[in-house]
C-alpha cells in the first residue's frame, strides 16, 4: 500500500522534525496502560525503512516507530490503531484500505496545527493523498 520508495521514506526521515518528545511520552504513557506498546529501536529503523515507511501498526496493538518518527507518522499510527479496533481495516481489501488511508491523511490535513504536523509533512501528505486518491478512482472502476 504504500507509494513511497526507500529513497523517498529516507529522504522523509532524513528531512522532517521529530515528534516533540514530552508529546510523545505522554501519549505513549496513556498507550501503555491500555496495553499497546510502541517500539523503536535502530534494528527497527532498518526494518521500517525496508519497508519504506517510519510507522506500522499491528492488530496485537503493537506499534512499530522509527526512532525518528514524525508529528504526523506517530499520529497516523494513532489514527490507524483506531481503525483497528474498530475493526474497519482488512488484510486483502485494497479498496477499503486505500479509503482509510485517505480519511487517515485528510484528517492529519485537516488538524495539521492541532497535530503540530510541519509544512514539509503536510507537502509529503498531500503527494501521498493524491496517488492514493487516483489508485483508488482507478479500482473503483475497474469494479463497475
Amino acid at each position: 500500500m504504500r507509494y513511497l520508495n526507500s529513497k523517498k521514506a529516507l529522504e522523509i526521515i532524513k528531512n522532517q522534525k521529530p515528534i516533540d518528545k514530552l508529546i510523545f511520552q505522554r501519549v505513549k504513557n496513556s498507550l501503555s496502560k491500555k496495553d499497546v506498546v510502541i517500539d523503536q529501536s535502530i534494528e527497527i529503523d532498518k526494518w521500517l525503512i525496508s519497508k519504506n515507511t517510519e510507522a506500522v501498526t499491528f492488530s496485537d496493538g503493537t506499534m512499530l516507530m522509527h526512532t525518528k518518527v514524525s508529528a504526523s507518522g506517530f499520529f497516523e499510527e494513532l489514527i490507524h490503531y483506531g481503525q483497528i479496533i474498530n475493526g474497519r481495516i482488512t488484510d486483502n481489501n485494497e479498496i477499503n484500505n486505500l479509503m482509510l488511508e485517505i480519511e487517515s491523511k485528510e484528517r492529519l490535513i485537516k488538524h495539521q496545527n492541532a497535530y503540530c504536523i510541519t509544512d514539509y509533512e503536510i507537502e509529503i501528505l498531500t503527494e501521498i493523498l493524491d496517488k492514493y486518491k487516483i489508485r483508488l478512482r482507478k479500482l473503483l472502476k475497474e469494479v463497475e
